[in-house]
């Protein structure tokens, strides 16, 4: 069977690791020729979000930035995981939300599951964080 993936697109965030893993989100646009993702603001080009999973890459020289335009070949993974409901409402706190608080939030865990592209080869297509840093120090 075959697992092979190529996708390019813009570093939507700046990287994080954990244990010895680079994590990266990229934002990617289809193509004209590719049915368009549905408007959230209508009229704008939504782009289609990946989680990028780079093994070993916590200790590389490679540091992807915001507004980095990368090209990624590798292969999908999923991989199941449980969430409890404290930590679920902690990440939807962080994100401006308001959330009530429930008693027994630590007892109450789903199961989850990520698909995330798992990386081989990363190019650096655009740097635009050197170009936006350079102007700004000027």
């Amino acid at each position: 069977m075959l697992n092979e993936v190529q996708i390019e697109g813009l570093v939507a965030r700046d990287s994080w690791t954990y244990d010895k893993d680079l994590f990266f989100r990229i934002a990617s646009y289809r193509d004209a020729d590719m049915p368009a993702k549905p408007d959230v603001i209508p009229g704008r080009d939504e782009p289609d979000y990946v989680n990028i999973r780079y093994q070993g890459g916590a200790t590389s020289l490679f540091a992807p930035r915001k507004g980095m335009r990368l090209r990624v070949h590798g292969y999908l993974q999923s991989r199941d995981f449980k969430e409890s409901m404290a930590d679920f409402l902690e990440k939807a706190r962080r994100s401006g939300g308001e959330i009530p608080v429930i008693e027994t939030q630590d007892k109450i865990q789903i199961d989850r599951n990520i698909v995330e592209v798992v990386a081989t080869r990363v190019i650096v297509l655009d740097d635009n964080t050197r170009n936006k840093n350079s102007a700004q120090n000027k």
